[in-house]
């Protein structure tokens, strides 16, 4: 239920569920053209968004995943449509582009690595012409293997420019224990991955795991149908469906949302009536309606509101008044009547009402009321909006300030963490009056507040550092921005984001030898685990790097909290009490011939009954030891 808040219709990506697990071939003249697809991206969105949304606004790098299982044949020629078409838009938007190809299938050898760099396009075509699907023929595949492939080599790593790109026609048979690993590399390297889909296989389905992923990271699944009809799903822009993409002709809010907020198993509330009514003695049902509120202000020209209600007799109960004490000044046409144009798209089967708000210049401002049943089982909401000027922002925590800083997106419970804003349009707003909110998905509760101040370093940024509640739960969160437009109105803005804070935390410390590896040297990396929880809990860690170099954990120190002596531990996994930390030393060991340049990453994954956490580290290899 809570997941619903995180996108609008998510439910439309998954389909309906089939039940036959069988393939079936689709014929190379059914109807496909990517060409009219990226035609019609650009005509909603805009050739700057589009480029935005594609990584194309500075130098890429583009890894294609592809599967090669036998069931492909028939659609790797559209495989090869849509990579063209993907080079036309990069060499458009006159960026420069390294081509990086994985393949999949299974079975497959994972003793093997089948990733491959390209320099150019050229030479990209000529081995995707000669790509034939050869193996596998069930409905699921090692799709989250190809992705590592993609995600290890060397130029992906490098780049702070990055899009993947996955064509399958299957669902993953491994992604359930890959996923996480994937988004955090993913989000670390700030790459987002797109999935184009074909239908052989499950052809209404989409792989939540797919899902997830394109959600957590920017990007978007494609569902290429039988008869070439497209279901896209995309956390950047909403859906992109009739009725519910929203892009605008100017910009759209693809960092944040004017708001959100869900309640899930909520009771019918009953009332005594002392013995009046039929039924139970001494009860009747009473039906109240429940309101949220919205802000809008001067920068919305417009804006779209998603519910999603339980049971579904209820979406004809669901209301949107406009601001009884708005500003009327700024309503033009059908909305200074009083009169809202607001255009009601409703869908039974994903028990959601869809309700759009547009005005000539700009919708009144001020709070408008959401209204619906109180005696709901479950109610979601979210808003998007579009604008000239659209205030916007991007969020994330950091451990500590200054140029180093790396994003953090999986933050702790009880731990010191620096919140960082970035805003956009940034001259339209008093940042004087900027605040920021933690918002609980659930129940839209406010767990946390405080002021913002300007980041030294970097325009249009902003930080205040805050320790997140430990008695708010893990069931996750937005940012809340606040603060007032120039002209004085008040703005409110969501993330489109959202955070899934831990009890347990994972810090990776201090690095010996300047990040780098030297021949036939070792290199430290601290390691730091705390227990926020209320309760004990079992931790195991494990280290890996991308180039399966030497590298051992050693056993733990633990530290208590007012206890100035430490304890050594020889165990992995080890006990830690409520406040308990546990230091570890991990040692990378070198081999005799590196290659300067090239770029290992550390991946260190700690497990515990309820979490599963993961940071990583770039090293880079050097050829000598410099002083």
């Amino acid at each position: 239920g809570n997941m619903l808040v995180a996108q609008e219709n998510i439910a439309r990506a998954l389909g309906a569920i089939d039940g036959t697990n069988r393939r079936r071939k689709r014929g190379a003249t059914d109807a496909w053209n990517a060409t009219k697809l990226f035609n019609e991206f650009r005509e909603r969105m805009g050739e700057d968004k589009l480029q935005e949304l594609l990584h194309l606004d500075k130098k890429v790098t583009m890894a294609f995943v592809i599967d090669t299982s036998s069931s492909m044949a028939d659609d790797m020629i559209h495989v090869r449509e849509y990579i063209q078409q993907l080079v036309e838009e990069q060499e458009r938007a006159g960026v420069s582009a390294t081509y990086v190809v994985a393949t999949f299938a299974d079975p497959s050898s994972a003793s093997s690595r089948n990733d491959r760099k390209f320099k150019t396009a050229a030479s990209l075509f000529n081995y995707l012409d000669a790509l034939e699907p050869t193996l596998g023929g069930d409905c699921e595949e090692k799709t989250c293997y190809g992705m590592l492939q993609a995600l290890y080599n060397n130029n992906f790593m490098r780049v702070k420019n990055a899009a993947m790109y996955v064509f399958t026609d299957a669902g993953s048979k491994d992604c359930k224990m890959q996923t996480t690993t994937i988004i955090r590399i993913l989000q670390y390297l700030k790459a987002s991955a797109f999935f184009i889909l074909f239908d052989s296989c499950n052809p209404s389905i989409i792989d939540s795991n797919y899902v997830e992923i394109a959600q957590k990271t920017g990007g978007f699944c494609l569902l290429i149908r039988d008869n070439g009809v497209y279901n896209i799903t995309d956390t950047v822009n909403g859906a992109f469906e009739n009725d519910a993409l929203i892009c605008g002709e100017h910009s759209d809010n693809s960092n944040s949302v004017v708001g959100q907020g869900s309640e899930a198993d909520r009771r019918k509330r009953q009332v005594n009536t002392f013995g009046r009514g039929r039924g139970t003695p001494g009860l009747v049902d009473v039906v109240k309606e429940a309101e949220k509120r919205i802000l809008i202000d001067t920068s919305i020209e417009k804006f779209k509101v998603v519910v999603t209600i339980t049971p579904a007799e209820l979406l004809s109960k669901v209301r949107l008044e406009k601001p009884a004490d708005g500003n009327t000044e700024r309503c033009e046409g059908v909305l200074s009547n009083g009169e809202p144009s607001i255009v009601v798209n409703t869908s039974i089967a994903d028990n959601t009402v869809v309700m759009d708000v547009t005005a000539n210049n700009c919708p009144c401002t001020g709070y408008w009321l959401l209204k619906y049943p109180e005696d709901a089982a479950s109610f979601s909401y979210s808003v998007k909006s579009t604008g000239e000027y659209l205030v916007t922002f991007d969020s994330y925590f950091v451990d500590e300030v200054g140029p180093s800083r790396v994003a953090n997106y999986a933050p702790c419970l009880g731990i010191e963490e620096y919140l960082v804003i970035k805003l956009n349009q940034g001259e339209k707003v008093n940042t004087e009056t900027l605040s920021a909110k933690i918002v609980g998905l659930a129940g839209n509760t406010v767990h946390w507040e405080g002021q913002l101040a300007a980041d030294e370093a970097s325009a249009n940024t902003y930080i205040v550092k805050l320790i997140i509640p430990s008695d708010m739960g893990t069931e996750g969160f937005r940012i809340m921005l606040e603060g007032k437009i120039v002209d004085g109105t008040l703005f409110q803005r969501m993330s489109s984001n959202y955070f899934v804070p831990t009890g347990s935390c994972l810090r990776l410390g201090e690095v010996t030898n300047y990040y780098a590896l030297f021949p036939n040297k070792k290199t430290f990396i601290d390691v730091e685990i705390s227990n926020n929880n209320e309760v004990e809990e079992v931790y195991s860690v494990i280290c890996s790097n991308s180039k399966n170099y030497g590298i051992s954990v050693g056993g733990p120190t633990i530290a208590t909290v007012g206890v100035r002596k430490k304890k050594n531990a020889s165990s992995n996994p080890v006990l830690l009490q409520p406040q308990q930390k546990a230091l570890y030393r991990v040692v990378v060991q070198a081999p005799k011939k590196l290659s300067r340049g090239k770029t290992v990453t550390v991946t260190c994954r700690v497990t515990t009954s309820t979490d599963e956490l993961l940071d990583i580290i770039r090293l880079t290899e050097m050829e000598e030891r410099f002083n």
